[in-house]
């Protein structure tokens, strides 16, 4: 170990369309509990520390989502997932890098049918991760996510207009927004307004549900969804941009997100079940989805995305006892 270190803890990094995911591979302390969630909550406790020093700069960045894999008692792998600002129920982009880096690690392998299928339980269930190959190399990651539902609706007041808006459960909760309402650009150059009208009215929102004006929402959202509808070939274009924080935005098509808006599709009648989308982000990379009706209740979707991802590097992260930036830090 290097002089004046504490520890290392090593990563293998991926992004999936060009959003990050850092999955760590050693170095952490052991968690506790029966389930994934039960652990996230005890590393909460007992270990934040640790996920701020690696998601944070000088480490990382707003953007950065970590994967810890642990134990599972109902699924051939558990994980639960770190965001630069908060611990996530469940995580698209990087349940695809996780699927591209397990067989990165040797940890899965094609069958004779040129597949790998795992369930991996994450705090929002058990979601399945289905990897296409040719030959030996991965080309595409199928996730198969929890159900995901359109719990209700509303309009916001934003300079002078209002704004209609749903609530939908994707794994995460999103208010779903159309972009040219809200005068966003889903292009990379308006990305910066998108993050400032984003945050903006995800407070405005949030403070609603809080105060009981929204019928059918409960939990506050997480993100902003921005979205617009494209044709191609007569298949729907959903091009999106997905706003978490004033300073942090998802670069992917966003998984969850994705399959919120599958969810609001059908509910709208706009996509029938079955029927595929294409899922865009500004940078033009593209997720295929389909939903399927759940046996179980009438009113939640079966959401299926498929992405791809690559890793980008191996890191081993030092914990130096002299570091005034052990823990990092985010300046929004």
């Amino acid at each position: 170990m290097p002089r004046n270190s504490t520890g290392h803890i090593t990563t293998i990094d991926s992004h999936t369309a060009g959003h990050p995911t850092r999955v760590i591979t050693g170095g952490l302390p052991a968690t506790r509990g029966a389930t994934v969630a039960e652990r996230m909550a005890f590393f909460q406790r007992h270990h934040d520390r640790l996920r701020t020093f690696l998601l944070h700069e000088p480490r990382g960045h707003a953007a950065m989502v970590g994967v810890v894999l642990t134990e599972s008692s109902v699924a051939d792998f558990g994980a639960f997932f770190l965001g630069s600002y908060k611990y996530l129920e469940m995580c698209g982009h990087a349940s695809i890098g996780l699927a591209i880096t397990l067989d990165h690690m040797g940890l899965i392998a094609p069958n004779a049918e040129g597949r790998a299928s795992v369930t991996v339980e994450v705090p929002a269930g058990v979601i399945t991760l289905e990897v296409r190959y040719d030959g030996s190399s991965p080309q595409s990651v199928t996730l198969r996510n929890v159900p995901a539902f359109v719990a209700g609706n509303g309009t916001v007041a934003d300079g002078g207009r209002q704004l209609a808006y749903d609530v939908v459960y994707g794994g995460n909760w999103y208010a779903i927004v159309r972009a040219d309402d809200a005068e966003i650009d889903l292009v990379p150059s308006g990305v910066g307004n998108a993050m400032a009208t984003g945050a903006r009215l995800k407070a405005l929102i949030n403070a609603d549900i809080a105060a009981g004006k929204v019928v059918g929402a409960k939990q506050p959202v997480d993100s902003l969804l921005f979205y617009r509808n494209e044709n191609d070939a007569d298949r729907l274009i959903s091009r999106q941009l997905i706003v978490l924080e004033s300073n942090k935005f998802d670069r992917s098509p966003c998984g969850t997100g994705t399959s919120a808006r599958l969810a609001q599709l059908i509910a709208r009648g706009e996509i029938a079940f079955g029927e595929t989308i294409v899922s865009r982000n500004i940078l033009d990379i593209d997720f295929e989805a389909v939903a399927t009706r759940d046996p179980q209740a009438e009113t939640t979707v079966l959401p299926s995305i498929t992405g791809t991802a690559f890793i980008t590097g191996h890191h081993s992260f030092l914990l130096q006892t002299s570091d005034p930036l052990d823990h990092g830090f985010l300046c929004r």
